[in-house]
C-alpha cells in the first residue's frame, strides 16, 4: 500500500475498504489484474442504496446500478432509457411503450408488470411522488398505461427523477444495500455513508462494460481528496475546492471538468422565527452574490435572483429582484425601527441587538458562504450567528432563522417539482413554513397546465410573489469541478448531477 493512503486511513477521514485494500497489509497490488476506478468525494456515499427513499435514487444512478424510464440530456430534456417513448392520451392517460431487451442484474425481464410493482413501491416510500398515489396501471405485452387521478403535466420528466429507478421489487431481498437493478454493474459491497463497491453485471442489456469494478468513497475534506487524487489512490475526485482544483488543473496526468449545474445555493428563511419583513428584504439586499461566486469562491458559484439557472425558459432576468444595494438594505431596516445607538457597529430594536441566528450543514461550499454572507450582514447592522450542523436534518425541526441548502431545483427538467415541494403549504421541503394563496393557486394550476409558454409565466409569477414576500432568496448556482485521471475515459460530469457511470467507463 502506498503512503497516501496510509495518512488518509491514519486520519480517518475515509472508510476502509470493503473489497480491495485496508488500512495496513500487504503493498501487492490489490487489483489482482482488474480494472477498477475509485471515486472520492465529500458526500460520495450515502445511507442506504434505497432508491425509493428520499432523495437516495441519485446514488444508485451514479454508480451505475439504477437506471429509470427516462433520463435528461445535458440540456435537462427527457429522453427515453429504459423506456422506448410515451404518449398523452388525454389529460390523465399516458402509454409508454417499453424497450423489449431489458433484463435486471438478476436475469429476469423487465417486463410492464414489473414496473408497475416497481412504481407502486416508490408511491408507497417517497413522499415527493404523491402524483403516483392512486394512479391506476394497465400491461398490455411491453406497453404500459398509467392514469394518474389528475392531469398531471410533467409525468414524463417527474419519471427522470431517480426515485423512480425500476427495481426487481420481487427479486430483491435487501433494498437497503443491494437493491436488484438493470444498470451496468451490481451491488457488490456497501457501508453506509463510507464506502460503496460495484461490480460489472455481466447480464447488462445494453452491451459490453468495460471496467470490472467502482468504488465510491466519502473523503470529507477538499485537501484530503486532491491529495487522494494526485497520489493515485482514487482515479475521480467529485467536488473539489476552488484552491484544489486549480492545482490539479496545473497537473498534466489529470483533467478538470467544470460543469454549470441546477443546484443552488437555496437560502431558506423561517416565518415562523424570522417574522418581520424589513429584515428579510434587508438581507436579500445585503448579501453581494456576484462578489461570493466571482472572488471568494473563484467562479465555482455563478450569482443568481431566481432558483433557475438563466440558460433555462424558467431563469427569468425581467424578475424584479432584491439585488445587492447596501443603502436599501439600511434603509428597509432604519424604516422598520432599527437603530445602531451604541455605536458597535450592530443595529438595536428596543434595547435589542438584531441577531440573526444562520444554520449550515456540511455541502459543497454551503459553510464559506455562511461565513462570507455573515461579513457581509454585519455592514448592514445585522449580527449573524452560525449554528454549525452535520446533515440538513436540522431544518425539519425548525432550529433556523435563516440557512442554505444546497439543492437541484429542475430534478426532473421541469420547475414544477421543486416548486411544489418547498413552497407549498404541504410541501416536503417547505421548511420556511412559506404559504401564500396566490402560489398556491399557481401550484395547483401547474399540473394541469400543458402549454410550454403558460407553465413559463406561472412558474415567473410564484418566483416575484417570493420575492415580493422576501420569502425565500437563491445565492447561486455551484459549478461542479470534477479532476478525473486521464487514465479514465467516460467518466460523465453533467448538469444534473445524476449520471456518472455508464458501460462505456473505462480505464488504461
Amino acid at each position: 500500500m502506498n503512503k497516501t493512503l496510509k495518512r488518509l486511513c491514519a486520519a480517518f477521514l475515509i472508510a476502509v475498504p470493503l473489497a480491495v485494500a485496508g488500512c495496513g497489509g500487504s503493498d501487492q497490488p490489490a487489483d489482482g489484474g482488474k480494472k477498477i476506478v475509485r471515486v472520492g468525494g465529500t458526500v460520495a456515499v450515502t445511507s442506504s442504496m434505497d432508491p425509493a427513499k428520499e432523495w437516495l435514487g441519485w446514488y444508485a444512478v451514479r454508480y451505475g446500478v439504477g437506471e429509470t424510464l427516462f433520463r435528461l440530456d445535458d440540456n435537462m430534456k427527457p429522453q427515453p432509457w429504459l423506456a422506448e417513448k410515451a404518449k398523452n392520451v388525454e389529460p390523465t392517460v399516458w402509454r409508454i411503450t417499453l424497450k423489449d431487451n431489458v433484463t435486471f442484474s438478476n436475469g429476469e425481464k423487465m417486463t410492464a408488470d414489473k414496473v408497475i410493482a416497481s412504481l407502486k413501491r416508490t408511491a408507497e416510500v417517497n413522499k415527493r411522488a404523491a402524483w403516483l398515489e392512486g394512479a391506476a396501471y394497465t400491461a398490455e405485452g411491453n406497453v404500459l398505461t398509467i392514469r394518474t387521478k389528475e392531469p398531471y403535466a410533467t409525468l414524463v420528466n417527474d419519471l427522470c427523477d431517480p426515485y423512480a429507478v425500476i427495481l426487481d421489487v420481487a427479486g430483491t431481498k435487501d433494498f437497503d444495500n443491494a437493491p436488484i437493478c438493470t444498470g451496468p454493474f451490481i451491488m457488490s459491497a456497501f457501508e453506509s455513508d463510507k464506502h460503496a463497491v460495484m461490480e460489472k453485471n455481466p447480464k447488462y442489456w445494453g452491451g459490453d462494460v468495460k471496467v470490472d469494478e467502482i468504488e465510491y468513497t466519502k473523503i470529507a475534506d477538499f485537501n484530503t481528496l486532491a491529495m487522494a487524487l494526485q497520489g493515485d489512490e482514487i482515479d475521480v475526485a467529485l467536488d473539489l475546492s476552488p484552491e484544489t482544483a486549480e492545482t490539479i488543473a496545473a497537473n498534466d496526468k489529470f483533467t478538470v471538468v467544470k460543469t454549470p449545474q441546477t443546484r443552488t445555493y437555496q437560502l431558506y428563511m423561517n416565518l415562523d422565527k424570522l417574522t418581520d419583513p424589513a429584515v428579510r428584504q434587508a438581507i436579500m439586499y445585503g448579501v453581494d452574490k456576484k462578489t461570493i461566486g466571482d472572488q471568494y469562491l473563484k467562479g465555482a458559484m455563478t450569482a443568481s435572483n431566481s432558483a433557475f439557472l438563466a440558460s433555462t425558459p424558467y431563469g427569468d432576468p425581467a424578475l424584479k429582484a432584491r439585488s445587492f444595494d447596501l443603502e436599501k438594505a439600511k434603509q428597509a431596516l432604519a424604516a422598520a425601527g432599527y437603530a445602531d445607538t451604541d455605536g458597535d457597529g450592530i443595529v438595536e430594536k428596543d434595547g435589542k441587538p438584531l441577531t440573526v441566528e444562520m444554520g449550515v450543514y456540511k455541502r459543497l461550499f454551503n459553510e464559506n458562504i455562511s461565513t462570507e454572507m455573515q461579513a457581509q450582514l454585519k455592514k448592514i447592522g445585522i449580527n449573524v450567528n452560525i449554528v454549525s450542523h452535520e446533515k440538513s436534518t436540522y431544518y425539519k425541526a425548525g432550529e433556523f432563522e435563516i440557512g442554505l441548502y444546497s439543492v437541484i431545483t429542475m430534478p426532473t427538467g421541469d420547475p414544477y417539482a421543486f416548486l411544489r415541494d418547498v413552497l407549498s403549504a404541504k410541501g416536503v421541503a417547505n421548511f420556511g413554513h412559506y404559504s401564500n394563496p396566490a402560489v398556491e393557486q399557481a401550484l395547483s394550476d401547474l399540473p394541469n397546465t400543458f402549454d410550454p409558454s403558460k407553465r413559463v409565466e406561472l412558474v415567473n409569477r410564484i418566483q416575484q410573489q417570493v420575492i415580493d414576500d422576501a420569502a425565500m432568496d437563491f445565492i447561486g448556482f455551484n459549478n461542479m469541478q470534477v479532476g478525473i485521471s486521464k487514465k479514465v475515459t467516460g467518466f460523465l460530469s453533467t448538469p444534473s448531477d445524476y449520471y456518472h457511470v455508464t458501460k462505456d467507463l473505462d480505464k488504461k
